[in-house]
């Protein structure tokens, strides 16, 4: 049996119940001579994830994005405790078990790796789990933007601006614009306009690979990584956008079911072959 020496609680305690759910788990933990460390501070201090062998976020998605350049660079596994509204990402409810804790933490569990999307403007790089978006700031402002993969030129978009997505981010705002969803395993990504001038344009999904180069050519358009804003392009701006060699990883369950959590998440039909007949 694995065995991790610590493991993190990174807690949301601006979400009902957080705090309690952190100290259940933590007895639980400390029961079962695994050391903890819980952290309720916000922004996340990036020091904290050094020296740990597992991180689990209890709060919701939006918690586990804030936390995502920390988990990669410390290479953690990372479970959810979901407490927020959807839980694609927080896959668990405060109704864990203690048994199923155990496992994810200790036990015969599953490591499912997940595509990141890193773009680099300026110098800077930022890294990004569900998406890169470019959106005009403006209300009444729309923006144009020359695109090119791999030096091969797409085409110019002009629109309220482009998502690009990873598998994981295909069922958030690029699913909302009208874009695919990519089982999470698809080494690709995708690029969704959002509301464009030409109604020809639409998603292109891109392999693992490529390269992708975007030139503002006007308007002013806000660069946002994982739903937080990270520059203001205007004309001129020059990004690039390509797929991390990195991943991050998620614990789960073993039994885990990608097409389960889509059908509860998105409120498809419920399979046949279950129903008593």
């Amino acid at each position: 049996m694995e065995e991790n020496k610590k493991i993190l609680f990174v807690v949301n305690k601006t979400k009902t119940n957080a705090e309690v759910i952190a100290k259940r788990l933590a007895e639980l933990a400390q029961a079962n001579s695994i050391d903890y460390e819980i952290c309720d501070e916000f922004p996340v201090p990036e020091n904290v994830f050094k020296n740990k062998d597992i991180c689990c976020v209890i709060g919701g998605d939006g918690t586990i994005l804030s936390c995502v350049p920390p988990i990669v660079k410390n290479n953690l596994p990372v479970f959810g405790i979901n407490l927020g509204k959807l839980g694609f990402l927080a896959t668990y409810t405060e109704k864990i078990t203690d048994e199923e804790f155990l496992t994810l933490v200790n036990g015969q569990r599953r490591i499912l790796e997940r595509a990141l999307l890193e773009t680099v403007y300026e110098g800077k790089r930022y890294i990004a789990l569900n998406d890169l978006v470019l959106k005009d700031v403006r209300l009444d402002g729309i923006s144009k933007f020359s695109i090119t993969a791999d030096n091969e030129f797409i085409a110019t978009y002009t629109g309220d601006g482009l998502i690009f997505s990873t598998a994981t981010g295909s069922t958030a705002y690029n699913l909302s614009a009208g874009g695919p969803i990519i089982h999470p395993k698809g080494r690709v990504f995708a690029m969704t306009p959002i509301c464009p001038h030409t109604l020809s344009n639409r998603s292109l999904i891109f392999d693992y690979g490529a390269q992708i180069k975007i030139e503002c050519v006007s308007g002013e358009s806000a660069l946002i990584s994982d739903g937080k804003k990270v520059a203001t392009l205007t004309q001129g701006s020059k990004v690039e956008i390509s797929m991390l060699s990195n991943t991050l990883k998620f614990v789960r369950m073993r039994g885990h079911s990608h097409f389960a959590i889509l059908r509860n998440k998105l409120g498809w039909a419920d399979d046949p072959r279950k129903k008593d007949r």
